[in-house]
Formats: C-alpha cells, structure tokens, sequence
C-alpha cells in the first residue's frame, strides 16, 4: 500500500469518526430528559411573557422594555432544530412566539415615542430638534439642524442613527434646516426605510442598549 493510500484511509476513518461523534451529539441533545428540561423553561418563558404588563413612561422603562423582547427573542431560537415529532414543545414555543409579537406591537409605538426624547435628551446644547410625528404609530421622525445644509454632515449625521432608527421600526427620516421651518410649503429631505413591520420578531441591538 503506497504512502498515498495510506493517507486516503487515514483521512476517511477520521471523518467518520467525527461524523459519528456529530450524530452522537444529535441524538443526545434531544433526549427525553434534555426535552423535559427544555419543555419546563418554555413554560416558565410562557407564564412570563403571558403575564407581562409594563407601563411604558420614559426611556429607561421603554428601554428595558427592549432588553426584556431581546430575552425573548435569544430564548425562542433555542428550539429550532427540534422534530415535529415533539408537539408539545413547537406548540409552547409558538405561542411564546406570537405572545412576544403581540407585545411588539403594543409597545414599539410608545418606544419610538420616548426614543426620540432620549435621542433629544443626547443631543441638548446642540441646537438638535427632534419631531416623532404621531400619526401611523409614530413612524415618522423628523430632524431639524442647520448642519444639514451641508451634505457631508448630513450623511455622517444619518449614519450614526439610521440603523436604530430601521431596528425601531421607522419607516421614514425626514431632515429639515431651521430656514425651512419658516416656509409656508412643507419642505424637507427624506430617507426611507425598506419595510420592517412591528409583527417582525428581531433583536433590537441599538447603541442604547449596548452603551
């Protein structure tokens, strides 16, 4: 047996080696007591999103607000990989899925609102106006600041909350200069974001949580 023989077979029984050992890992991650231990913390996630009442009346509430769905969020894609030969836990994980939706969507209105007044409380003694406009579940957020006169400022400005701002669920920028504020036309420059709807399940990693 040549010296290049020798290495194919070499290389053949350690791969199937490490495919038995991946298969291993398979099976035992999803044995009886490991679905026991899964299905109990999805009741107990279950009970905690299902009797969620917060009352959202400043940032910092709004904000932990926003680490409270990001828990959800981590949680629920724990269980992806499961059969659907184990009903009970898809069923459970389900419902903690659309019970976190449902949150969603009562909350992020009231989240953009109290964004803008931190964003506002961020940028005071800059001259910054910030606007959420309150119509269509306060989607929209206007920027006034004389700086956007200038296109370089402006873009840097947008990069630096464009991100957020989508993650949030804005749907539209709007940048003003205070000499706009004085026509009687509505003028502005806008930015509009693809669609990312309140239903959409997502983790919310905005620089005022990871600061």
């Amino acid at each position: 047996m040549d010296l290049f023989e020798r290495h194919r077979i070499f290389i053949s029984i350690t791969l199937a080696m490490v495919i038995l050992g991946v298969v291993g890992v398979t099976v035992s991650s999803f044995s009886p007591s490991k679905k026991s231990e899964y299905f109990r913390e999805l009741k107990e996630i279950h009970t905690a999103v299902n009797n969620y009442d917060k009352v959202i009346n400043s940032w910092e509430s709004a904000r932990n607000t926003l680490v409270d769905l990001n828990y959800w969020f981590d949680f629920i894609p724990r269980y992806d990989a499961i059969s659907e030969e184990d009903q009970d836990v898809l069923v459970m994980q389900e419902n903690v899925k659309d019970l976190a939706i449902r949150h969603q969507l009562r909350f992020l209105p009231e989240i953009r609102k109290y964004f803008g007044e931190y964003l506002s409380s961020r940028l005071a003694g800059l001259d910054y106006k910030i606007t959420i406009l309150n119509d269509e579940r306060n989607k929209i957020i206007v920027f006034t600041h004389d700086s956007f006169t200038k296109r370089t400022l402006l873009e840097k400005f947008h990069n630096t909350v464009a991100n957020d701002l989508r993650l949030l669920g804005f749907k539209q920028i709007r940048y003003k200069w205070y000499e706009l504020e004085k026509l009687k036309e509505e003028k502005y420059i806008l930015y509009n974001f693809s669609d990312l709807p309140d239903n959409e399940v997502r983790k919310f990693t905005i620089s005022a949580i990871k600061n």
